[in-house]
């Protein structure tokens, strides 16, 4: 589907300059950003919770990076902060907190869920 984006000039420099660093036409980057932020699947995944069993409902509500995710991006953020931070690096980092904010939403999809079903009274009440 094309559709036209009338964007702050800000906006697209920077989208633009992401396009450079990692070799990839503008498009691509604004789609998959948009994917990122939106993922469209979420809306088929939000509608199949109620088909999750109560373990599964808690196992999503419990939901965090892995270790090591979190640990790298932990270490690329630092780098961030200090100015140290290579293309590659930045690159990589947008990706990590793309799959932590998406399992952020996952994660409070699965918690409200939870208490719906009345298997947690508020989040706090998860491991």
């Amino acid at each position: 589907m094309e559709v036209t984006l009338n964007l702050p000039e800000n906006i697209y420099r920077n989208f633009q300059k992401l396009a450079e660093r990692s070799s990839r036409r503008i498009d691509e980057v604004i789609a998959e950003k948009i994917e990122a932020d939106y993922w469209v699947e979420n809306v088929a995944a939000e509608e199949s919770l109620a088909d999750l069993s109560d373990a599964e409902v808690l196992e999503l509500a419990n939901l965090k990076l892995s270790e090591q995710q979190d640990e790298r991006m932990s270490r690329l953020l630092e780098n961030q902060r200090e100015s140290r931070i290579t293309t590659n690096e930045k690159i990589e980092l947008e990706g990590l907190m793309g799959l932590y904010r998406m399992g952020n939403l996952r994660k409070a999809q699965g918690c409200v869920e939870a208490v719906r079903r009345g298997l947690i009274k508020t989040p706090a009440d998860l491991k």
